[in-house]
């Protein structure tokens, strides 16, 4: 029996091939991840993957608003990260009322009228 394969291991090679444009690897992923009975582990393996990405200067960032952006909101999050390739995951929340919330694996800009309804209820106004 072949020996399980690490996690990172599996997303350094995931990686390489999707920088190669091989995006074959995610189909071959998520069928290991079933054969192995790993299924719990591919929300940890996407987020290992990105970090790899990211040292080869790919960024994936996550936009969550409570609308569809737009081309001038995509624009803007491009010139937040000028040295980077940046790939954008869109997330709709309408729960977020308003505005949006830019994540990358570092840090999260929070500019939601949730986010602020919820501040304005902290300082009890």
């Amino acid at each position: 029996m072949a020996s399980r394969l690490s996690r990172r291991k599996l997303a350094i090679h995931a990686a390489n091939r999707l920088l190669e444009g091989d995006e074959s690897v995610i189909d071959e992923l998520a069928a290991l991840l079933i054969a192995e009975r790993r299924e719990r582990e591919a929300d940890t393996l996407v987020r290992d993957i990105e970090d790899q990405l990211g040292f080869s200067g790919e960024l994936v960032v996550t936009v969550e608003t409570a609308h569809k952006i737009d081309e001038t909101i995509r624009q803007q999050v491009f010139q937040l990260f000028p040295d980077k390739t940046v790939h954008i995951r869109e997330v709709i929340k309408p729960e977020l009322i308003g505005g949006f919330r830019v994540t990358t694996p570092e840090r999260v800009l929070d500019a939601t009228l949730a986010s602020k309804l919820s501040a304005l209820r902290a300082m009890k106004v």
